[in-house]
């Protein structure tokens, strides 16, 4: 699989979960209600999942990129506002936050050949379930992370 914004795309994986940890770590750190400290380690979790997924990918293929230093540095930051805020502002911006990551791993998703197929499809519905629980969240619905949790169990198969 290659196309133009291919090398851009497939970094952006591995600046996202960098990002993603990072952010969610903060968020839950400093976090006051411990139901919403759950709900961030979950996400944390998530990220955790996929950034190994990411790692076992790029040494398959022989990947290399610099570790993104200003990505965790901004997940920091943010992470620290995000477990702040009041909550449906968070989650709004979550939800908001996951459109950039998603045009990505979907372009990834819709051009992977057979034996990358899973992997890409496996990190799209990674950040389809973020959004999702934001949604879910703004929409006061129970069960929440159900999707979350669904990715994580399912972790990803890395075919070649």
């Amino acid at each position: 699989m290659q196309y133009d914004q291919f090398q851009q795309d497939l970094e952006r994986i591995y600046q996202s979960e960098v990002y993603g940890i990072a952010l969610f770590a903060m968020a839950k750190r400093v976090a006051k209600n411990s139901e919403r400290k759950a709900k961030w380690d979950r996400l944390l979790r998530l990220e955790e999942v996929t950034l190994a997924c990411f790692e076992q990918y790029a040494e398959q293929h022989g990947v290399h990129f610099r570790y993104p230093l200003l990505w965790q540095l901004k997940g920091r930051a943010e992470g620290a506002a995000l477990g702040l805020l009041p909550w449906r502002l968070a989650m709004k911006l979550l939800k908001d936050g996951t459109r950039d990551f998603q045009v990505k791993f979907k372009r990834l998703k819709d051009n992977a050949d057979p034996s990358t197929q899973s992997f890409f499809n496996y990190v799209y519905a990674h950040e389809k379930s973020i959004e999702a629980f934001a949604m879910a969240e703004l929409a006061n619905k129970q069960d929440t992370l159900t999707g979350v949790e669904g990715v994580i169990v399912k972790g990803c198969e890395l075919n070649g």
